[in-house]
Formats: structure tokens, sequence, C-alpha cells
């Protein structure tokens, strides 16, 4: 999987760092919960480029971020002039909880095996009521495209996973059009969920 970031880092980052994510972005930002001292602190879970961490960092939120791929831990800290660290979904741990985090077009390559259990992970570092935001390609079960996994979603499916994260309550789920403008017939499943 990092091969494929690794080859592929200056493509993907032409393609996806200045795709406008605002309304997504703002979304998940009403359903994180406010702190006493005003900044909340959000995760970017697989931040790719950097663009979300650098979004919500200039926004004023304390933000941290990681991704799996070398190429694109030196490109997100670059970009977001944030310290991104290296660390894979599946190894996943902080020393710390979070207010809010943000899967973008990430979590869709852990398997679909492993899935439930990176969910909990990531569920353990909210803090009582904290928001995670994830998005999955729409499709059903699991597949291999240009040297990439993918887990694809429906409403049904992720419905499953959740089964499987009692700590998670699905706020909504709604699709979404890429925002990349030569991917507009691929569709998104985005998902809100609270932590109870």
């Amino acid at each position: 999987m990092n091969g494929f970031y690794d080859t592929n880092a200056e493509k993907f980052l032409q393609d996806t760092q200045n795709v406008d994510m605002s309304s997504l972005r703002d979304r998940f930002l009403a359903a994180v919960p406010k702190t006493y001292t005003g900044s909340s602190r959000i995760l970017d879970a697989g931040t790719g480029s950097g663009r979300d961490a650098r979004s919500f960092y200039l926004a004023g939120y304390e933000t941290e971020a990681f991704d799996a791929s070398p190429s694109m831990v030196r490109a997100a800290t670059d970009f977001s002039d944030l310290p991104v660290r290296q660390m894979r979904f599946e190894d996943f741990e902080w020393e710390h909880s979070f207010e809010g985090i943000w899967a973008c077009a990430s979590l869709l390559h852990v398997a679909r095996d492993d899935l439930s259990e990176v969910m909990r992970r990531l569920a353990d570092h909210l803090v009582s009521a904290g928001a995670l935001y994830a998005s999955f390609k729409v499709g059903d079960g699991e597949r291999q495209e240009a040297a990439r996994h993918f887990t694809d979603m429906t409403e049904e499916s992720f419905a499953a996973l959740l089964d499987d994260c009692p700590s998670l309550r699905q706020v909504e789920t709604w699709r979404t059009e890429d925002r990349r403008p030569d991917r507009k017939d691929d569709l998104w499943l985005n998902a809100l969920m609270r932590k109870t």
C-alpha cells in the first residue's frame, strides 16, 4: 500500500491537495464538542497530503496528524506545518484523547477483518461525545486497484460494521460525488459518528 503512495506521491498531491473539502469539514466541525478552553483537539487520521490538517490548524484547532506512507508524512509535514507522525491504522495509539477524529478517504484502505478493531481504537481516543468522521467509496466488499486495497461500504454494510463498535453511535450517513473534476462518477459514503 505505502509503495503506491511513495511511488505516486507527486501526482497524488497534485490531485488532492487543493480539493475543496470545506463543506464536509464544516459538517464535521459542527459535531465536534467545544471545550472550556475554547480549542478542541482534532486528529487527522490518514492525512495524505495534509490538506485537511492544515485547514483545521489554520482554523484554530489543536491539530495532530498521522499517515502510513513516508512520502505522505514528509509532504503533509511541509504543507501543514505540523509534525505529522508515520503510523498505520492497525498500529494506532496516541498519548491523549481528541474531541474530533477526521478519517477522510483513509479508513477505506484497512482490510474489512481489521476495520472493527481499528474503529474501536479510534473510539478509545475520543472524549465522551467526541465526533468521528469517515468516508468510503460506495460499493460492496473488498478489492485491489492500482496496488491499493479498498474496503467499500454501503449504508447497510457500514451499519453492520458499527454493530461491532458499541462505543460509537451513528449520527448520520450521506453520499457525495467525488470532489475531483475527473472523478465525478465516483460516489462516497460519508459517516459521522459520536462516542457514547
